[in-house]
């Protein structure tokens, strides 16, 4: 990790109606051990977090200027300080006409690595902890919440400069049961062209039944898993997967005749049936939705009262589904299950 800047400002407003007190940062954190672990701890949980939205910049820049300052910062027109100072205004004027009521720090970073550039806004929390201390007496202390990152920004500097990325080079962790709080942040970086990863998943999804659909059964059924273990590990990294990647993974002999298909088959869930695929229109990569990377190789339901999951190739050979009469026929019971059944059997 090469940290070029990193600032950190504190946020705090008690109750709705009172005054927003905001301390912002004058001096850089020092690049150093802590610092690097911080930061590694930080994007790690950001990376690991479910439920990220993806996007781009608001190009009405009168409204949300934020895209803009970055751009004047990345070429040497305004300082960090200067950037974070805006972008402390920015936030500070929409949380003010809001109802948030918040306490915790903003920190602002620039990274260099090997391969891209990379920018991020974590608000982080503090918990409260019990330590014995040298008198042998019980304090208390605070310490950053790290998992427990909650609202959050990463911009990839490199592919927004290069214009690559299908446009979601910006994506968001929204604060989860505090909409007013995520809106506000998503006006203060000006947000905008949320990414629908569900809808494209499932457009990908069947594009991969498809494909399956023409080969051996025992190819198929391994080409799926495939799929899925290699789009979950590049969900995993934080990276989008990419199609020729992933064709390459799924047939040594074949590496691109996965990727060939999808060009041709794979429609945008913009267009519909009988409309042209234009150049513009074909997508070459995937922020998969992990919900249903696991349901395609998965099937599973749940009730009050009952609870089944198992593997889609159980269907049709150890499970059978009677449609007639709605129910399921399972064949070789797990041992564990069986000795609970019979157990249970023999206590009645």
């Amino acid at each position: 990790m090469a940290i070029v800047n990193a600032l950190v400002h504190r946020l705090n407003r008690g109750a709705e109606g009172e005054p927003l007190q905001l301390s912002t940062g004058s001096e850089a954190l020092p690049v150093n051990g802590k610092t690097e672990d911080l930061l590694r701890d930080l994007k790690n949980c950001y990376i690991g977090k479910a439920g990220k939205s993806y996007g781009q910049f608001s190009p009405e820049y009168a409204d949300h200027p934020f895209g803009n300052w970055l751009r004047e910062h990345l070429e040497g027109k305004i300082g960090f300080a200067s950037l974070n100072d805006k972008l402390l205004q920015q936030f500070k004027l929409i949380l003010e006409d809001s109802a948030v009521s918040l306490t915790g720090q903003l920190l602002v970073t620039h990274e260099s690595l090997a391969d891209s550039d990379q920018f991020y806004i974590f608000f982080v929390e503090h918990n409260e902890g019990l330590y014995i201390d040298g008198a042998q007496q019980l304090a208390l202390s605070q310490y950053i919440d790290v998992s427990g990152v909650r609202l959050a920004a990463k911009v990839n500097l490199t592919e927004w400069q290069q214009g690559t990325g299908d446009k979601h080079y910006l994506s968001v962790l929204r604060a989860r049961g505090d909409k007013d709080l995520t809106e506000a942040f998503y006006k203060a970086i000006g947000f905008a062209d949320k990414l629908d990863i569900a809808r494209e998943t499932t457009c990908f999804l069947d594009a991969v039944a498809a494909y399956t659909r023409a080969l051996p059964e025992e190819q198929a059924l391994e080409t799926r898993h495939k799929v899925v273990e290699y789009c979950t590990e590049q969900d995993k990294t934080g990276a989008a997967v990419q199609f020729e990647q992933l064709s390459a993974h799924i047939s040594d002999e074949q590496p691109q005749a996965f990727s060939e298909f999808l060009e041709k088959n794979l429609k945008s869930p913009e267009k519909k049936d009988g409309d042209s695929i234009d150049s513009e229109s074909v997508r070459t990569e995937l922020i998969p939705d992990r919900n249903q990377l696991r349901q395609f190789v998965r099937i599973s339901g749940r009730s009050d009262a009952l609870s089944m999951s198992f593997t889609s190739d159980c269907l049709g050979d150890s499970i059978v589904y009677h449609a007639d009469s709605d129910s399921l026929t399972i064949n070789n019971i797990p041992a564990s299950l069986k000795a609970r059944l019979l157990k249970h059997m023999q206590g009645q």
